[in-house]
């Protein structure tokens, strides 16, 4: 297994490891693409490979990889219903196939219900010696204050734009390797996404014409490029989806610059600089809350794309609309 980056988070679970006291409850949080789930992975071979450290070699490790290992259950939460958690946990009650322990690997934690978090809350309050819990989650705003008090949290971070570009070259896409790392502000999982996702360039484009809209107080003209976006077959939501998690990058490197940093997403600098000299800070802060908080929406399994891209555009607009006294 090649983990790349993540450097604070492995120093974590080294750590935990070396005391050997292996959290029964880990949350791994992070932007989407910053290797959450190769990192489930990862923790679940801590706590089944022989040699301590994961080997990536052995039978225990090559399983867990290929996620066929008897002992380690894997529930996507934007896909399971409470009635269907109940029967996956109703198995911790019983013995391990083959060892001491039960892994339950828990994906896009954020996307469970209240009633599936409360459910799954009895088991973190109540640990037994045979079962653990790894949760992986994108944001944490609608995870139960409970949950995350009853874990332990680490965070997954991009890599810088040359670490990115490197692994990038190492994967063999060298080719747009400055490019790809440059435009999604050293977020591997992203990049390698574009690379595979044939409207990514236009869903880039898009979100740049949206800001641009933004910037220039054209709101119809903003709600026209959201309707104007390709529309897959397989995931018609995925086109409102990539642009809003543009629109939230570009919009937080105006933030940074308006601070007086330097943005790092790599989607549009020029864009990003215009924004931060015709908005007030405090209108720049309001853009990435609402950036985030609709983030969280369109990492949602169901959600209404036309509601969700007109509450969207409102909401900025409705924030630009507050930018009195700044010079345009």
């Amino acid at each position: 297994m090649r983990i790349y980056g993540n450097k604070r988070a492995l120093e974590r679970l080294s750590e935990h490891k070396r005391s050997g006291r292996l959290p029964h409850a880990l949350l791994l949080f992070g932007d989407k693409g910053t290797g959450k789930h190769v990192l489930a992975d990862y923790t679940a071979m801590l706590h089944f490979c022989k040699s301590g450290t994961p080997c990536g070699q052995c039978d225990r490790c090559t399983r867990i990889e290929q996620h066929i290992h008897p002992d380690v259950i894997y529930l996507d939460c934007g896909k399971t219903s409470v009635g269907e958690l109940r029967e996956a946990l109703r198995v911790s009650y019983g013995k391990p196939v083959e060892g001491e322990l039960r892994v339950y690997i828990m994906t896009e934690f954020q996307l469970f219900s209240r009633e599936c978090q409360n459910t799954l809350l009895t088991f973190l309050e109540e640990p037994t010696e045979h079962n653990r819990f790894i949760l992986t989650a994108s944001n944490r705003s609608s995870i139960l204050p409970t949950i995350l008090s009853r874990t332990a949290l680490i965070q997954t971070e991009p890599l810088s734009i040359e670490e990115c570009a490197s692994a990038l070259t190492e994967l063999g896409h060298g080719q747009d390797a400055e490019k790809l790392s440059a435009v999604y502000g050293g977020n591997l999982g992203m990049a390698l996404n574009a690379l595979s996702e044939k409207n990514a360039a236009v869903y880039l484009e898009a979100a740049r014409e949206y800001v641009s809209a933004l910037c220039s107080g054209e709101e119809y003209k903003a709600l026209t490029v959201i309707h104007r976006l390709p529309q897959p077959k397989e995931d018609k939501r995925a086109p409102l989806r990539e642009l809003v998690l543009a629109a939230q990058r570009l919009l937080h490197d105006a933030f940074v610059i308006a601070g007086g940093g330097e943005g790092t997403s790599g989607c549009d600098p020029e864009l990003a600089g215009r924004l931060a000299k015709k908005y007030r800070i405090s209108v720049l802060n309001a853009f990435c809350a609402e950036a985030e908080r609709f983030a969280v929406t369109v990492s949602e399994v169901n959600f209404n794309t036309k509601i969700t891209a007109n509450a969207f555009t409102a909401a900025l607009f409705a924030a630009a609309d507050t930018n009195k006294g700044k010079n345009t």
